[in-house]
């Protein structure tokens, strides 16, 4: 018999809904969790916002607050919603940028292949004075100048280079 794969990611990637609201009352339909926050934190913005307007100017905007309370909520949740900056949530991106500013750019640190490099800001760098290397006579200077593999001995007397137990994987060595 074959293999069954099962492909669980629609199912685990389902937004979370609300319907049952208490023991007794239950919505007729789900309404998704994340933009009903949404929602309920535009209408309070919004709110606040309109509140203030309407301390300064008593008379301005009497009769908006149904369309302070609906309409500009309802269309900075939509908003909210499409957005997918990089593909990730708007919070998410709008954090990573928070952490990415607090943590790489105030700091200014400097990065090459995901490593940190130290020494990037330092005005005078020191180098350690030059060594000569001494080789061997024996040794080859370019690969194309021979096919033989010899081992090389260093001033102790030990083989580098070559292991003995190791098949060589030359197919031109001998």
């Amino acid at each position: 018999m074959g293999r069954l794969v099962f492909n669980y990611r629609k199912a685990m990637r389902e937004p979370k809904k609300i319907q049952q609201l208490t023991e007794n009352y239950s919505l007729p339909f789900a309404v998704e969790l994340i933009p009903a926050i949404n929602y309920f934190l535009f209408v309070a913005l919004c709110f606040g916002f309109w509140y203030g307007v309407r301390k300064v100017f008593p008379h301005a905007f009497e009769n908006s607050s149904i369309f302070v309370i609906f309409g500009i909520p309802i269309f900075l949740t939509m908003l909210v919603t499409k957005i997918k900056p990089e593909g990730k949530n708007i919070y998410l991106y709008f954090l990573d940028l928070i952490k990415y500013y607090l943590m790489i750019k105030l700091p200014k640190k400097k990065y090459c292949n995901d490593r940190k490099v130290d020494l990037c800001n330092e005005k005078n760098i020191e180098f350690r004075k030059l060594v000569k290397v001494v080789g061997n006579s024996n040794e080859i200077e370019n690969a194309y100048e021979g096919n033989k593999q010899e081992s090389v001995i260093d001033k102790n007397g030990r083989r580098v280079g070559v292991l003995p137990h190791k098949k060589q994987l030359d197919s031109y060595a001998e």
